[in-house]
């Protein structure tokens, strides 16, 4: 690739986290966007036209285009897989939204793919971007907290029960199937906690297991869809990892993390601490609400309307970095290792459940 201080990208898969990659790909100085794929014609089209690029209904044949240096893949978990190794075998450096894949067997064939195309692989973290998340890294690492022994990562959403959000949920054509999805709100955002964690104890080995999981709270649900999850995880030299995940947290959204050392402490919390708090009792609509987990009623009474969810939760700084280490030749600071460490997390986190017993890894 030449260095022109420009990556040409795509993205492949335009919901609603893969429409958030595409718009930032068309702002970011380090990027070209010059193609987008999805099964869906309409909405190829739609944001094709939106950015002036070309659009794919077949990720395979946006892959031989030989414009595109690098891809994003945000579609559905099970085709997280199949897309990834067919971006590595093409030459281009690729970025996987989470989780990066359903089995670690899996992941191993990712790690072997994208190491034997010499190219630039990243798991796209958004926590471990977020301003506020990446400050508290950088305050740990100077020993303003001591030891850090203790962290804990909520990451949680109210759907609220009988809603018109749960029943849409409950029509997903994969989501509800975990042998597309891999799991419910454990696989879905715990992910994110976990990976939180681990980037917080600099990706120290994990050593044990144990999980709490109710299956259905609110709609009925097929096994293996949980609704929430509470996961502690034993790390090497005595460190402790606290993941709470849920779908039915009544509130909103709830993204926040507590970290604990033996000479401070710090409390970081993306959606409460804006500078905006608002009391209505007639409601506003969804302006301010997260483009994630929208919920009925979130604008009456107190609420907490977001003015930038997309940069303030690190969207920007992470895609920014994946094309800024293609641009110098390096490996992200997140990477596939990273996605494989924390996947044998949950996968751990699902024994655990369906064993009662903490699980001891690595997983045999």
């Amino acid at each position: 690739m030449k260095n022109s201080g420009k990556v040409k990208t795509a993205v492949v898969g335009l919901g609603t986290i893969g429409s958030v990659h595409a718009d930032w790909y068309s702002q970011i100085p380090e990027s070209e966007l010059v193609a987008v794929s999805d099964v869906r014609k309409d909405v190829v089209k739609r944001v094709a036209s939106k950015y002036d690029v070309k659009g794919y209904t077949n990720y395979e044949e946006l892959m031989e285009n030989k414009e595109v240096e690098a891809v994003t893949v945000a579609t559905p978990n099970f085709l997280h897989f199949p897309v990834a190794m067919a971006a590595a075998r093409s030459g281009k450096h690729v970025a996987v939204e989470k989780p990066l894949c359903l089995t670690l067997d899996q992941a191993d064939q990712m790690i072997g793919e994208i190491k034997k195309a010499g190219v630039v692989d990243m798991y796209t973290e958004n926590l471990c971007f977020a301003p506020s998340y990446r400050l508290a890294k950088e305050i740990v690492d100077k020993g303003g907290l001591g030891k850090l022994y203790l962290c804990k990562a909520y990451e949680s959403d109210d759907i609220v029960l009988g809603s018109e959000g749960e029943k849409q949920m409950m029509q997903s054509s994969w989501y509800l199937d975990p042998r597309q999805s891999g799991g419910g709100k454990l696989m879905s955002t715990g992910v994110h906690a976990i990976q939180y964690i681990r980037f917080m104890l600099n990706g120290a080995k994990a050593l044990r297991v144990h999980a709490e999981i109710i299956d259905s709270i609110g709609a009925k649900k097929p096994p293996r869809m949980e609704d929430m999850a509470l996961v502690t995880i034993r790390f090497e030299n005595d460190r402790v990892g606290e993941v709470h995940t849920g779908y039915y947290m009544t509130g909103g959204s709830d993204d926040r993390a507590e970290l604990y050392g033996d000479r401070g402490t710090i409390f970081l919390d993306l959606y409460r601490r804006n500078e905006i708090k608002v009391h209505s009792h007639v409601g506003y609509g969804a302006i301010g609400q997260s483009m994630f987990q929208p919920s009925e009623g979130a604008d009456r009474g107190w609420s907490f309307p977001i003015p930038d969810e997309r940069y303030d939760l690190g969207y920007y700084h992470e895609q920014r970095h994946f094309l800024q280490c293609i641009l110098e030749g390096k490996r992200p600071m997140v990477n596939f290792d990273d996605g494989r460490a924390t996947l044998e997390i949950i996968l751990a986190a699902y024994q655990s459940h369906d064993t009662s017993e903490t699980v001891r890894l690595p997983l045999k």
